[in-house]
């Protein structure tokens, strides 16, 4: 099985499309822009989205953010293909060799499966966040807004909650008790009697 299909068992491939042209909206808007900046810019912004840091324009100073993307991209789509391709997912759960010997295979699948579909929604909202980033620090140098505004607040905070149910979510799966059926633990039965 080609990597692609094996990604596409976990979420539509074709959403890194959406994710990529955020990436190239990322870059082109500020470079598109680049000649109209004042020679200084925003570079930091104070937890109310106010710029609160100035610095010259340089072109490091104005694709940061754009940037910080395509490494986070890159980083994380080079870790979710070790994922999704390595035989056995035991491989890449970190836990004990006691608990991975008495894993099940479906639950190691699990745990591969909520982590594969997990990392892609931290890359899609990372990459959207530093998009914003990228396109309200322009702005504010422009003069065209005075702050970052509610959005970038809102994408910071969803990357928080989903970074955090992905915690959860996998320590459940390696910690917890293993679970037959439809998520029902399962019943002990009573004896025969003979």
């Amino acid at each position: 099985m080609g990597l692609w299909s094996r990604l596409n068992q976990f979420y539509p491939v074709w959403l890194e499309a959406v994710i990529v042209a955020l990436l190239v909206a990322s870059f082109s808007f500020p470079l598109a822009n680049y000649g109209d900046m004042p020679a200084r810019i925003p570079t930091h912004f104070d937890v109310s989205g106010l710029p609160d840091a100035w610095s010259d324009k340089t072109p490091s100073a104005v694709l940061l953010g754009s940037l910080i993307a395509a490494v986070s991209y890159g980083g994380l789509t080079l870790l979710s293909w070790w994922v999704a391709v390595v035989d056995d997912p035991k491989k890449v759960i970190n836990a004990s060799k006691q608990r991975l010997a008495a894993m099940s295979k479906e639950r190691a699948e699990q745990i591969r499966r909520v982590t594969l579909t997990f990392l892609f929604a931290i890359k899609f909202l990372l990459v959207a966040m530093l998009a914003y980033l990228s396109y309200a620090q322009t702005e504010v140098a422009l003069g065209a807004r005075e702050s970052l505004g509610w959005p970038f607040t809102a994408l910071a905070a969803l990357l928080l909650v989903v970074c955090g149910f992905l915690t959860w979510r996998v320590l459940a799966l390696v910690y917890g008790p293993e679970r037959s059926g439809c998520g029902r633990a399962p019943v002990p039965r009573p004896p025969r009697r003979s």
